[in-house]
């Protein structure tokens, strides 16, 4: 719908700072429904301002073209956090990503709470809230961003009943599947998702096609994340609060699932944005390096110093192993080469062009078609499963796999023999490996 640009905003004085600008591609402009939706995203997320929402700060056109100057955060999506904490085996601590998803909550419920000049609320709803749509930025801040799909009052374009849904499956909340009344609650649901998942990494709904997605959806039929990791039972009940089939059993606001939040891990609260910033750096310092070398005169957010230093301690501090991730693949944020690009957009120079809805440093989403979920490999780690397959995934901690029963088994033949007098030189050869035993999280 969009091609984003990296540009330059300059005033007197020496005055300037990088921005993004967000250009409606040419072959649109003449698509009425197309240009409302874009201006509707100008218009609803103008009026937000929040440190934790990606400020959008003038609507344009030139030349026919319609075009968003919004702000520039330099780091990475929170997609593209978790695919590299996948690869190396780890999650998050349940307090830092607590912490983050605190930020993501605190935006939405300023989202939320917009109001028009009359001081009505506009009754935002994000609609698509997803690991993609969260910058972590190198100060260690957490934005939410895309409000394009969003839904509010007096919107200029309005989504027919009956039409094609909006948004990813995996985080839509039952009664957004179902096309009907929506409202804040719809996005707490989305929270609970993107948290489960940060706690446990793996996808809460591993459904092999889109109809059996929405299925397991309506269901509601949700294991708990301790279910895969040991995970605090304040912060799970939290979470499956988040995730209750009825809107009604949900919080009733994204600042009062803050709360609950900060309530049930109060440590989350405690966790400074350099400490966010350096475990950035210790996941993907050398992506963040290479996009930093095209934009010389951006400060990376921490000084030689603590570059040195503190990533290795937040890898520890904030991170745990994981015996198992099975972090499937996912529409990831790809990186596009840095194109030059002249244009009439004065007084901004544009400096670098990517193709897609979203941004995330110099990178941008690819746009997902509606009601499809697009699958890509992650960069590292376990092969992702053929198209149509299942994720492979732990057994639920509390049952019995067949593992423990083959060693059961083998325990009791193993004593049958020795009670009979048989003495027999074992040797190790794998057959009497222990399960795996889940790392207790760092305190």
């Amino acid at each position: 719908m969009a091609t984003l640009y990296l540009g330059k905003r300059s005033g007197p004085a020496g005055f300037s700072r990088h921005v993004a600008i967000k250009v409606l591609k040419d072959h649109l402009a003449g698509q009425g429904e197309l240009v409302k939706m874009f201006i509707d995203e100008a218009r609803i997320a103008s009026r937000i301002d929040h440190p934790n929402v990606v400020r959008i700060e003038e609507l344009g056109e030139e030349s026919g073209r319609f075009f968003l100057v919004m702000e520039y955060v330099h780091g990475a999506a929170l997609s593209e956090l978790l695919t590299k904490l996948s690869s190396i085996q780890r999650r998050l601590h349940p307090a830092a990503a607590t912490a983050m998803l605190m930020g993501c909550a605190e935006g939405l419920h300023a989202a939320h709470e917009t109001r028009d000049d009359s001081g009505k609320l506009l009754n935002v709803v994000h609609r698509d809230v997803s690991p993609q749509n969260v910058l972590v930025g190198v100060g260690g801040e957490v934005k939410v961003i895309d409000f394009g799909i969003a839904k509010a009052r007096d919107r200029l374009h309005t989504t027919e009943a009956g039409s094609g849904l909006k948004g990813k499956l995996r985080y839509m909340a039952p009664e957004q599947l179902q096309r009907g009344p929506l409202d804040r609650r719809a996005d707490i649901y989305a929270l609970g998702v993107v948290l489960w998942e940060m706690l446990t990494m793996r996808r809460l709904f591993q459904g092999a096609s889109d109809p059996q997605v929405v299925q397991r959806v309506l269901e509601g039929r949700l294991p708990p994340p301790s279910a895969y990791v040991d995970v605090p039972l304040a912060l799970e009940a939290v979470v499956m609060r988040a995730l209750a089939r009825d809107p009604e059993a949900r919080p009733p606001t994204a600042r009062a699932l803050r709360e609950q939040l900060k309530e049930a891990m109060p440590e989350a609260a405690r966790i400074e944005a350099t400490e966010v910033s350096a475990l950035l750096f210790a996941l993907l310092g050398e992506e963040i390096a290479d996009r930093a070398r095209a934009l010389p005169s951006l400060r990376l957010g921490l000084d030689t110093r603590e570059a040195i230093v503190l990533p290795d301690r937040a890898l520890d501090a904030l991170t745990e192993r994981l015996d198992a991730v099975t972090l499937e693949g996912e529409t990831m944020v790809t990186e596009q080469p840095l194109v030059l690009s002249q244009s009439g957009l004065a007084p901004y120079t544009l400096s670098a062009s990517t193709e897609g809805g979203g941004f995330d440093g110099l990178t941008a989403a690819p746009t997902i078609p509606q009601t499809r979920v697009a699958v890509a490999a992650p960069r590292v780690g376990a092969p992702t499963p053929p198209a149509g397959a299942l994720a492979p995934a732990p057994p639920p901690r509390g049952g019995i796999d067949g593992k423990s029963i083959a060693l059961l088994v083998g325990g009791l033949v193993l004593g049958a023999l020795i009670a009979a007098g048989l003495l027999l030189a074992l040797q190790d050869d794998g057959a009497s490996e222990e399960a795996p035993v889940l790392i207790e999280p760092t305190r």
